[in-house]
């Protein structure tokens, strides 16, 4: 028995014995390099479609973002033109103010030079009529003195 065990055990271990041919070797590496291709091929698509699917959500997101602050700077830019309007018609209306206040402000300038003009000219043309009307007295109470002295004169010598 024992030796049929040994014959059994040669035959079943005989092809453990026997070489691989570069052929046999060649094509174990090409099944092993290909299934190990295939399996890397999978993995990256998987990876890249997740990596997809993700990239499509952010995209999605950029333009929700995208059209938010576009709505957002729209109103913005409305309120912006509103503002200007307002602050345009109010500057237009100080500037009417203004000119009207220039206007009286001229006006008063004005008055008071014309109250200073008459306030230091008055008095000299008054003291001027004064002078005048002095002198005249004066002249006609020198041609009376004259007249009388004269009178005098031509009384005496005759």
């Amino acid at each position: 028995m024992k030796t049929v065990t040994m014959l059994l055990l040669l035959l079943l271990a005989s092809p453990a014995f026997s070489e691989l041919t570069k052929e046999d070797l060649r094509t174990i590496v090409r099944e092993e390099v290909t299934a190990s291709e295939k399996r890397t091929r999978e993995y990256i698509d998987l990876k890249i479609d997740a990596t997809n699917a993700k990239i499509d959500a952010t995209n999605a997101k950029i333009d929700a973002v995208e059209k938010s602050l576009n709505a957002r700077i729209e109103t913005v830019n409305a309120r912006i033109d509103a503002l200007e309007t307002s602050v345009a018609g109010r500057f237009d209306a100080l500037n009417t103010r203004m000119d009207d206040v220039d206007s009286k402000f001229n006006r008063i300038w004005l008055a008071i030079i014309a109250l200073i003009t008459a306030a230091i000219a008055l008095p000299q043309l008054i003291i001027i009529y004064a002078e005048r009307k002095r002198g005249r007295e004066i002249q006609m109470l020198l041609e009376q003195l004259r007249d009388k002295t004269e009178g005098t004169e031509a009384g005496a010598n005759q």
